[in-house]
Parts: C-alpha cells; sequence; structure tokens
C-alpha cells in the first residue's frame, strides 16, 4: 500500500489537498467507446447519455495507411479511433481545408451529453485517451448546461499520467496550469493550455485523465436538466496514421478518497450501479499489472473474476450469469484489497 490511495478517483479539491472526503452522490454515466458511440445503460446512475457525435472530426476507416498501422473504429481494450480524416490524417492547420494544429481549436470536438433524472451532482470528467504515432497531441475539456448556447465552462484542473518523449517529460499527477486542459479565458478559440496526450505505445492501452470541473461545488443538475461536454483535440502532424484513441469517457460525482494507509482496510469500492442486474463498473485504483475484481458468493465461494486493465480506474464486472442475492466484490493488486457489497437483482 505504497502509492494509489485513491479510490473510484476524480478530482476536485478534495484531491489535491489531503483531508476529510466527501460524501458520494450517485452521478454516473460512462461512454465506453469501445463497440459504438453509446452511452453504457448498464452502468449509469443518475443520468442517461446521448450517443456521442462530432464536430469536423471523423471516426477512422480502418483502413492502413501507408507505412502505418490499422485502427478500427472501435476495438476492445484501445476505444474509438478517429482523426480529421479517416485515414488519420488532416490535423495540420496548413491543410485544405486547415484542421486545427497542434493546439485544440473549438471547431474540432467530441461531444457527450447526458441528462439527469433526479438532482444529480457531478464534478468530474474522466477519460482514456493517447494518439498514434505523434508525442504532439492535446486535449480540452469544457461543458455547459445550455448546450453551449448560453454558458460555456473550462475544467479548472486535471491529473494525467507521466509522459516522456520527444516534446514533453512529465512527472504525471497533477497538470500545470499552462497544460490542465482548458481554454482559460482564451478569446480566440484555441488554446495552448490543453492537456498533452501520451503517445500509444503498441500493446498498451488509452492513459487515464481526471478532470474537475469545479474547484468543489460540483455541478448540480436539476431533474431534467441536460449537461454538455465537449473534447477539443490538436495533433502537430500532418501525416495519415495519426488518430486519437479514446475511451472509457465518464461524467461522475465525487467519491470518498483515501486519506491515510490505516484508511484502506475500512474503505470500500465504489460500484455502480448499486443494486445491478447486469454490468457492475467497479471504480479502484489506478490498476497495477496482475490486479483483479473477484465477485464472492455469501458463503465465500468466488464465483467471477475479470482482470484489470494497468492504470484502468474502473473495471466492468457482468452478474448476469448470478442469480439474485448478496455478492462482495474484491479489487486486489497484491498491495491492497479493497471490497464492497453489491445486490444482484
Amino acid at each position: 500500500m505504497k502509492k494509489n490511495l485513491l479510490a473510484g478517483l476524480t478530482l476536485s479539491a478534495a484531491l489535491f489537498v489531503s483531508g476529510q472526503a466527501m460524501a458520494q452522490t450517485p452521478g454516473f454515466v460512462r461512454w465506453n467507446l469501445e463497440a459504438n458511440n453509446q452511452d453504457n445503460a448498464a452502468v449509469r446512475s443518475g443520468l442517461t447519455g446521448a450517443p456521442s457525435t462530432f464536430k469536423r472530426l471523423v471516426i477512422s476507416d480502418g483502413q492502413v495507411p501507408t507505412g502505418g498501422t490499422a485502427y478500427a473504429p472501435y476495438t476492445p481494450g484501445l476505444g474509438q479511433a478517429f482523426a480529421v480524416l479517416a485515414n488519420g490524417g488532416g490535423w495540420s492547420s496548413n491543410n485544405t481545408p486547415p484542421g486545427p494544429g497542434a493546439n485544440p481549436r473549438r471547431t474540432f470536438y467530441q461531444q457527450f451529453q447526458a441528462t439527469a433524472t433526479a438532482a444529480t451532482r457531478l464534478d468530474s470528467v474522466l477519460l482514456d485517451a493517447s494518439v498514434v504515432s505523434s508525442a504532439a497531441g492535446k486535449v480540452v475539456v469544457m461543458y455547459s448546461l445550455s448546450n453551449f448556447v448560453n454558458d460555456s465552462t473550462s475544467i479548472v484542473a486535471g491529473k494525467g499520467p507521466a509522459i516522456s518523449n520527444s516534446t514533453v517529460t512529465s512527472p504525471g499527477g497533477v497538470l500545470p496550469a499552462t497544460a490542465n486542459g482548458s481554454f482559460g479565458n482564451n478569446t480566440s478559440g484555441i488554446s495552448s493550455a490543453g492537456a498533452v496526450l501520451p503517445q500509444y505505445a503498441t500493446g498498451g492501452v488509452p492513459s487515464s485523465f481526471r478532470f474537475a470541473m469545479t474547484s468543489g461545488s460540483g455541478v448540480t443538475l436539476a431533474a431534467g436538466q441536460t449537461i454538455t461536454v465537449r473534447l477539443y483535440f490538436g495533433v502537430g502532424s500532418s501525416s495519415v496514421g495519426r488518430y486519437v484513441l479514446l475511451r472509457n469517457v465518464t461524467l461522475k460525482s465525487t467519491q470518498p478518497a483515501l486519506a491515510s494507509k490505516q484508511a484502506v482496510a475500512k474503505q470500500s469500492l465504489n460500484v455502480y450501479p448499486n443494486p445491478a442486474q447486469d454490468m457492475l463498473a467497479v471504480a479502484h485504483p489506478a490498476a497495477a499489472k496482475g490486479a483483479t475484481v473477484a465477485v464472492y458468493a455469501s458463503n465465500g465461494q468466488k464465483v467471477a473474476s475479470f482482470a484489470a486493465q494497468p492504470n484502468s480506474t474502473a473495471t466492468e464486472v457482468r452478474l448476469s450469469t448470478l442469480t439474485a442475492g448478496i455478492y462482495m466484490v474484491e479489487y486486489n493488486d497484491g498491495q491492497q484489497r479493497i471490497t464492497s457489497k453489491v445486490v444482484k437483482q
């Protein structure tokens, strides 16, 4: 238990300053982007999601660019592959028509919308992303409660992975204000403060980012109110085959933080939804290699086990084959074990 002492990591002031954990609220909706552009209805709580849409970005055509590698539009483990052009090119601002260039622009984005089924609080935007064959990709996150008609707000802070390439060396963790994934006060429609996306390593998975919507107060949606989140991308390359890989785009409320090693034994996993019928999302610390999420019956018998993808902060568990009842879900990475009870309907 030397590190990774945050379960179900989300960003709020509580993530940047050690202190008392904030209470959990039920807002949760996710787009896995590994099979289609729909949200995952099996792991919603308090929200319903609409299919994601593009503005001046397109899904991969799945073809192999000259000298490159094919990336299917949707792939388990990698997520969604897209660019300005279907062949992975078109990013350069010198093209005709021009792309966004290295810095994200307001005119190139992917949009996600969720509508509250009851009064719901949201605090964070989580996503896994990287760029194929480029060390110069960036992402910016904004949200609106009017579908960007009357308001738009940049996220206030972020956490990202360690990066070491030809353009950026970063230890990971809290993102600097100069690259925190915001537009800030920039009125030009171009952000120079995009969060740097790591270059995708063959055989790996996209890296995890966590962005705070506000400095701690959260965003409260009334029943029936819709939030729109836009992810703006830029890639500093004019060649084909430079796809953004994106998966597990998640809007969620603040989760309790583990403030000390002693808290680990007492902390429960955050699971959604609970009770559950088919799919269960289990939020956990950034997974080490070999970490697992297992399900145990009331008699202690292990009835299911799932591998947690390295560096992932959530694992999906299928409960459809289990009978109705109370089960124990356990995350185990060899250093720590965190559990929670779940009701299977």
